[in-house]
């Protein structure tokens, strides 16, 4: 039998089960002034939970249904009896409220349903965590009164959390419809690599395996990291330093190479960081979707991760996983992860404000500000190009580190929870991460540590060697390049063909309605070839989203004739996914 922490709160004393008009119990909460609210209706509870259910009827698009303090369980009991296929999530921060609903009413449905979560006297984050095996969007929530009065910052907590996933998913919806025909085409190019380069697996876990104490430096190019540059050569004595590749130009001008460089981003102007540098003694980290030129780049080796990208993923399946790193939008997480998988117990960051001191975006001297003196002219200034930099992205103030008021945004917001939620995590595996400037955004999670006192470690240049030398010791296994692109092109003229034939039988279908149950069987076997197709991922690369897909779509009525016209309209799109690239294979 499970046993709950019972504490006997004050806040069961506050708690009141009384007679509904239609006899049902329900619950009354005395707040600390002494009032009373209720927390179900006062005449029928049932029909009001009925009624807060009525909306989820109608949406189709649910995974997974959150109630957070549900009172006596009107809801969920509700949902429980009408729809057993909606897994239900039922989160009471007091465990004694849990119980009190227990002894009012018979949970008998809830605990037969076939697919029930309750949490109780548990932290947000494990919450948070059980919700992200749902999509956040997908998710229905209800809150009860009681949420709002007890225990408020805890589901607060989770709401923001919610809040931030959504975001997050629409950004990266925003980003693949804006950037998806670069990524196929920078892709597309650099494939051949896949077959010719190490990945980053070379290097995961050796430290682990070898019970080496290295620590990691993430060096970031925020404005903070002015103040680390002038003890970059004794840091990199006592840690191994991994540079993203906004901050490398700071780095080499200061003197020193890092010993590793992070490039993930397929932007042109993120290939122009690189511009007329060399870091001849490090290693530089690459995705296979980034510019072409960036390969070119003098450094002592290039070595890539996993392709976040689907045409990158089919091929690594043939030839070899390189290596999965985080993506949370920013190189510094993918820098972060790389330090994480190394096995490193310890990852402090320097430069990664999430913020803007002393209103600066990012140090001196980087790409981001010498692009902003080139551009500038006497309507537009470097000053106004920082300006605007700083108010684009609905900015908000903060803490840092020591407490005082620091200007940042939404976005950066999102790569806060991000830090918060992924290192909350590595913990519990015992690596932890700190923060070397007291000028950044404060993470739940992330310490402040000052650099003198970074600087009392021992030296440990021969972990370090030991560190490299271990990891080209790993085999690297490749398949044949040139036959896994023929196989993945002949994929790709299936696909097409079925496509083709598809959109032919759709044109066929409209001429003669009266056969539109035969020309359905078609298209079914048609569409189940398809999704069959071992590329289709890949096509899928530059395959418009569901909302670009109904905004090419003009509903008729028919609902017969609208499938057939929504098909249609799949199978072009499909076709010219397939021609784009036919353009660069």
């Amino acid at each position: 039998m499970l046993k709950m922490p019972l504490n006997s709160p004050v806040s069961i004393d506050r708690l009141q089960v009384v007679a509904a008009k239609n006899s049902s119990p329900t619950l009354l909460y005395t707040k600390e002034d002494g009032s009373q609210i209720a927390l179900h209706s006062k005449y029928n509870p049932e029909r009001e939970a009925e009624q807060a259910l009525a909306a989820l009827s109608k949406d189709k698009e649910i995974e997974a249904a959150l109630f957070l303090s549900p009172a006596l369980g009107y809801s969920p009991l509700a949902l429980a009896k009408k729809n057993p296929n909606i897994p239900i999530i039922i989160v009471e921060k007091d465990a004694n409220w849990l119980f009190e609903a227990f002894k009012s009413l018979d949970w008998s449905p809830i605990f037969k349903h076939p697919k029930i979560v309750i949490l109780t006297e548990c932290d947000s984050q494990i919450v948070l965590n059980i919700l992200r095996q749902y999509t956040a969007e997908k998710i229905a929530v209800f809150v009860g009164n009681g949420a709002n009065f007890y225990e408020k910052s805890f589901y607060q907590e989770i709401l923001a959390g919610l809040e931030q996933d959504r975001q997050k998913n629409q950004v990266n919806r925003n980003t693949l419809q804006k950037f998806s025909h670069l990524w196929l085409r920078n892709s597309c190019r650099n494939l051949h690599f896949l077959a010719e380069k190490d990945g980053i697996n070379k290097y995961t876990g050796i430290l682990t395996k070898e019970r080496l104490k290295l620590p990691f430096i993430i060096l970031a190019a925020g404005p903070s990291l002015q103040k680390t540059l002038v003890y970059l050569k004794e840091l990199k004595e006592r840690a191994v330093l991994v540079c993203v590749d906004t901050a490398l130009a700071a780095c080499l001008k200061a003197g020193l190479e890092p010993d590793f460089i992070i490039l993930v981003d397929p932007q042109y102007y993120c290939a122009r960081h690189l511009d007329f540098l060399r870091a001849p003694s490090s290693v530089l980290i690459l995705e296979s979707a980034v510019w072409p030129s960036v390969f070119r780049f003098d450094c002592k080796e290039i070595v890539m991760c996993s392709s976040l990208f689907p045409i990158g993923q089919y091929f690594e399946r043939q030839l070899g996983s390189k290596g999965k790193l985080g993506a949370g939008g920013s190189v510094a997480t993918t820098a972060w992860d790389f330090a994480r998988v190394c096995g490193a117990n310890e990852i402090y960051i320097a430069g990664m404000d999430l913020g803007f001191p002393g209103k600066q975006t990012h140090i001196r001297g980087s790409q981001f500000e010498e692009k902003a003196h080139r551009l500038a002219n006497r309507l537009r200034t470097a000053e106004s190009t920082g300006v605007a930099s700083l108010m684009s992205a609905n900015p908000s103030l903060a803490k840092d580190y020591q407490g005082k008021a620091l200007m940042t945004d939404k976005k950066m917001s999102v790569f806060a929870w991000w830090f918060e939620h992924n290192t909350a995590i590595a913990r519990l595996d015992g690596q932890y991460t700190y923060s070397l400037s007291k000028e950044s955004l404060a993470i739940k999670g992330i310490e402040a540590v000052s650099i003198e006192d970074f600087l009392k470690k021992p030296l440990v240049l021969k972990e370090k060697e030991r560190f490299f030398k271990l990891a080209q010791a790993q085999s690297c296994n490749k398949g044949s390049f040139n036959s896994v692109l023929n196989s993945f092109v002949q994929n790709l003229d299936t696909l097409y063909a079925l496509a083709k034939k598809g959109l032919s039988i759709c044109k066929k279908a409209l001429e003669r309605p009266e056969r539109y149950r035969d020309f359905f069987a078609e298209l079914n076997a048609i569409d189940s070839k398809i999704l069959g197709s071992e590329c289709k991922e890949a096509a899928a690369l530059v395959f418009p989203n569901e909302d670009k897909l109904k905004s090419l779509f003009t509903p008729t009525g028919n609902k017969e004739r609208d499938s057939i016209n929504y098909s249609s309209i799949i199978y072009k799109e499909l076709i010219e996914a397939v021609r784009e690239y036919r353009k660069y294979l």
